[in-house]
């Protein structure tokens, strides 16, 4: 009885193997922290040389840079598709502190590593980027704000850059906080409470 012929290997697609290598980098980022993991270890967690890492991903940072365009793309993109029609100031703002905060339920992992790593290091190469990120969130956010101001719904001494903040936080220690499993963050409509509660402190009148 002639055996069977092995069928070759599929062959691994570029984009296949540098989403391979981008979540083993994820990985140990959260398990270590970014200053102690190296792409020696990252090229032994994915099992490839660290030649064919350099392939994908030239340097240390350019893992993390990446991590942060996912990050960018998840928000910002979304956002400007959410707002590009214009219309209520109020309805937008609550549409993208919704879609911020699903981010934040869905990349817990990657926005918790983000700030992880701020605190671990002071390297301007990834602080420049970071930073560039989080002033074009305070720049949306702020230019609705301000918009509600003018239509009359949000009070019109409050700075839009202060809200904008203040909703940036609220969201980021949403992120940080979720692996304590909070018995408050798993009911099904504490999402839209949350929003809620950010966008009634903005309003002009208590209604």
């Amino acid at each position: 009885m002639t055996a069977p012929k092995r069928q070759p290997a599929r062959r691994v697609s570029k984009a296949e193997r540098r989403a391979h290598l981008l979540a083993q980098a994820k990985a140990l980022f959260l398990l270590d922290g970014y200053r102690v993991t190296t792409t020696a270890r990252i090229a032994e967690a994915a099992g490839v040389s660290e030649a064919v890492l350099s392939r994908h991903f030239a340097t240390k940072e350019a893992f993390f840079l990446d991590i942060l365009h996912e990050i960018r793309q998840a928000t910002l993109d979304r956002w400007s598709a959410e707002t590009a029609g214009g219309g209520d100031p109020l309805a937008r703002l609550h549409a993208i502190a919704d879609l911020y905060l699903e981010v934040a339920r869905e990349r817990a992992g990657e926005v918790r590593l983000l700030h992880r790593t701020l605190l671990e290091q002071q390297d301007e190469t990834i602080l420049g980027p970071v930073r560039d990120f989080y002033l074009e969130v305070e720049t949306l956010l702020a230019r609705l704000i301000a918009e509600g101001q003018q239509s009359g719904v949000f009070r019109r001494s409050l700075d839009p850059r202060v809200g904008a903040w203040e909703l940036i936080r609220t969201i980021s220690g949403f992120a940080v906080t979720a692996p304590l499993n909070i018995p408050l963050y798993a009911e099904p409509d504490y999402p839209a409470r949350a929003v809620e509660c950010f966008l009634h402190c903005l309003l002009k009148t208590d209604v």
